[in-house]
């Protein structure tokens, strides 16, 4: 089948095999089936409206509605949203279906959903499992000592990383996977002790190494496979390698960042595979590792039967169009943040923690049977947060799919303008920037209220830092250091600071949005490209674009290169 974007207005295909799928999920009420339409919006702007509803690093203090504690949130100050902390979520002093309402058939779902979720209180921040000492961690849980981690989960001693799983110690990454003391590192998997790495696999005691695997004891290699004590890939003795190590200190911020240059331009003479990942049948994406007949995906692991998935991790199966994060995700579809042993969920937004059976619901945690319901935990047969009886519900749920049919809402996501966050505020600036005027016409939402400063007595010049850690003062917990690309003033923690100075690592320069910015930037698109291998000349799709400088091989060609 053939459409037009509803948003884009460009032509996409919706193959056979997506209309079986959507039919196979369809829910299913007294025997009949209620069919799930084609998508009206191409796979891109399906995956912008699910990022547009997620803020994953904007964030501001506030008191908690019940216990008045001191928290923080992802919800701005002009929302005037009642925020829970998440103690106070969790308990029994609120009931999320008192704030429960009648359905309107005269009026179209969507804003009585926006509605709902305006009343209903919210937990601070997104964080699920138990979690020890790790107040400030979000889209993640299941951690202990941890501080501003995103989409992590089960990782213990962690700081200022994105996409972490498994991990300890690990400090300033972007998808570090079961990974134990590694720094300022993207795409690292099974790892020991990494400084500045990026595309390796089971690689331990290196630093700024590019696309090795099984290597250790190496310094500013690319390529390699299961070597030891290489430097610049050429092969040195152990007592060569030491030697040279004495003559680095990585403690120094000027050799920490001239190395990451040297990184830079060294890798230029590598050849690239057309795709990242490995241990896949049937596939086709960037960035998958361990998975089984999934496509058009990326930043994925353990997930069979998938298609248009992006960063669903740690196990799904028989999944489309979701973002976020998997944990034993089944049947389920069109979602944003959504796993744990779910199963069944469509059309929802951060659905947690054994739920089964939703649809359109909003932050929901441990329940099933539930329709248009926000910010709910262990409830069943409720619509628009109101308990129903099951028969009740089986009766009322059909009208209201049919009712959203002739309003043209079934089957669509809930929309960019539903979002309560400035499109700029949300993760979809990254993968899909837009400028304001832009977004205004859209009827969407902008953001230019400036981010809270931290609470210090004083805010010191990056470039006035020491250069070497041992000389950096303890006194530099009470100030903050400004951001030499966005002048925005950051703080640097007690644990943090530890870490630098038991791993021999410089203070940063650059503010925690920055760095992870800067990380970002290190990857691949999210786009195909054709171009043919560099070396045999098969067509090949991948991920970099036909004008850049790399030297990109087919798998046959790659794998006979590096092996």
């Amino acid at each position: 089948m053939e459409k037009t974007c509803k948003q884009c207005n460009k032509q996409f295909d919706v193959p056979n095999d997506d209309l079986r799928y959507y039919d196979s999920i369809a829910p299913i009420f007294d025997s009949q089936k209620y069919s799930i339409p084609a998508p009206t919006h191409c796979p891109d702007c399906r995956q912008q409206r699910r990022l547009a509803l997620c803020n994953e690093r904007h964030f501001y203090m506030t008191d908690c509605g019940l216990c008045k504690k001191r928290t923080l949130t992802e919800h701005p100050p002009h929302n005037n949203k009642v925020i829970y902390c998440r103690e106070c979520w969790h308990g029994d002093q609120w009931n999320p279906c008192d704030y429960g309402r009648e359905i309107d058939f005269s009026r179209p779902m969507f804003e009585q959903f926006k509605e709902l979720w305006q009343d209903v209180p919210a937990q601070n921040l997104l964080s699920e499992g138990t979690n020890v000492n790790s107040e400030y961690i979000h889209y993640a849980g299941f951690a202990k000592n941890c501080y501003l981690i995103m989409h992590a989960d089960f990782c213990e001693d962690c700081m200022y990383g994105y996409g972490f799983k498994k991990n300890t110690s690990c400090v300033d990454g972007f998808y570090n996977l079961s990974c134990e003391l590694c720094y300022d590192c993207v795409d690292v998997h099974s790892c020991y002790g990494l400084k500045g790495c990026q595309d390796c696999v089971n690689c331990s005691s290196s630093a700024f190494l590019r696309d090795c695997v099984g290597c250790k004891h190496c310094f500013l290699c690319s390529g390699l496979r299961e070597k030891e004590f290489c430097f610049e890939n050429k092969q040195l003795t152990k007592e060569e390698y030491d030697k040279k190590m004495t003559e680095i200190d990585l403690g120094s911020y000027k050799q920490y960042q001239q190395y990451k240059e040297k990184r830079s331009e060294f890798e230029k003479g590598h050849v690239f595979k057309e795709y990242h990942g490995h241990n896949l049948e049937n596939c086709s994406g960037d960035y998958l590792q361990n998975c089984k007949d999934t496509h058009a995906s990326f930043d994925c692991e353990d997930v069979e039967g998938g298609k248009y998935l992006y960063q669903v991790v740690t196990g799904a199966k028989n999944v489309y169009d979701i973002y976020q994060y998997g944990l034993n995700l089944r049947e389920s579809c069109e979602c944003s943040i959504a796993g744990n042993d779910c199963y069944h969920v469509l059309f929802c937004h951060n659905a947690h923690i054994s739920c089964s059976d939703l649809l359109y619901c909003w932050f929901i945690q441990s329940s099933k049977n539930c329709f248009g319901c926000f910010n709910m935990h262990h409830k069943q047969y409720c619509i628009l947060n109101k308990q129903y009886t099951k028969e009740e519900y089986e009766t009322l749920v059909p009208r209201i799919i049919e009712h959203m049919r002739e309003t043209g809402e079934w089957g669509e996501l809930f929309p960019i303008s539903f979002s309560p966050f400035g499109y700029n505020k949300t993760t979809a600036q990254m993968y899909y920037p837009m400028e304001k005027d832009a977004v205004i016409s859209k009827g969407w939402k902008w953001d230019d209220a400036p981010d809270q400063p931290p609470d210090v007595t004083k805010i010191i010049e990056s470039s006035a830092l020491p250069n070497s850690i041992d000389d950096i003062p303890d006194d530099i917990l009470n100030w903050a250091v400004k951001c030499e690309v966005t002048a925005k003033p950051f703080r640097i923690t007690s644990q943090e600071l530890k870490f630098y100075r038991d791993q021999r690592l410089p203070i940063p320069h650059r503010s925690p949005d920055q760095r992870h910015s800067d990380r970002f930037r290190l990857r691949n698109p999210r786009q195909f490209w054709n171009r043919q291998c560099a070396k045999c000349n098969k067509n090949i799709q991948t991920t970099y674009a036909p004008d850049r400088p790399e030297t990109v091989y087919c798998e046959e060609c790659y794998l006979s290169e590096v092996y």
